[in-house]
């Protein structure tokens, strides 16, 4: 019965994660036929792009800020593993082990309707966040603030001085691989 529960809690984990991380690779890809040397250029595993940036005086690159904040977030959506398992551990029933290697199982979990509770509430908020901070939310506001429309407020709000920075080295860590792969293709022999 044990092994049963486990097993359907960790499958309802993995397919929310996979609901999650399926919303964002529906995303059309970055355009290609830019005049910017660094536009599209993938960053990340999962094929986040860093956006055009053409620097101007005294303008920020916001949109590679956008892109650090957008990744900052999502990996601090890893933090709903713990309010998880505490929701697991009050929803079923804990076991333990003796010195002599027994293994008993509590006769009944400490609290399961606030585990289940705690369970629920952590898939939605889990979902919810993946949700916000996906590629396509990304790309809609790359294109609508390249388009000349204002950062949504919500997005604004959570830039820090930190996410330009990070934007900063990024493009700085792009342009050092470009130019390495452009002297390697130069000094190929044809």
């Amino acid at each position: 019965m044990l092994k049963s529960v486990c097993l359907f809690v960790i499958l309802l984990l993995f397919s929310t994660t996979l609901f999650a991380q399926s919303m964002s690779t529906s995303v059309p890809a970055a355009p290609t036929t830019t005049s910017s040397a660094d536009s599209g250029a993938v960053l990340l595993f999962n094929g986040w792009y860093l956006p055009r940036y053409q620097p101007k005086s005294a303008e920020a690159d916001t949109t590679g800020a956008l892109l650090a904040m957008f990744r900052r977030r999502r990996v601090a959506g890893y933090a709903f593993t713990i309010p998880f398992i505490v929701g697991m551990s009050l929803a079923l029933p804990i076991s333990s082990t003796d010195s002599y290697g027994r293994t008993t199982v509590a006769s009944e979990a400490i609290s399961p309707p606030l585990g289940i509770a705690v369970l629920a509430g952590t898939v939605a908020g889990f979902v919810a966040h993946a949700n916000t901070y996906n590629k396509k939310h990304l790309l809609t506001v790359d294109h609508a603030y390249a388009a000349g429309k204002a950062i949504p407020a919500k997005y604004r709000r959570g830039l820090k001085q930190q996410h330009f920075d990070e934007a900063a080295y990024l493009r700085e860590a792009l342009r050092q691989q470009m130019q390495r792969e452009q002297l390697q293709t130069s000094n190929t022999p044809k």
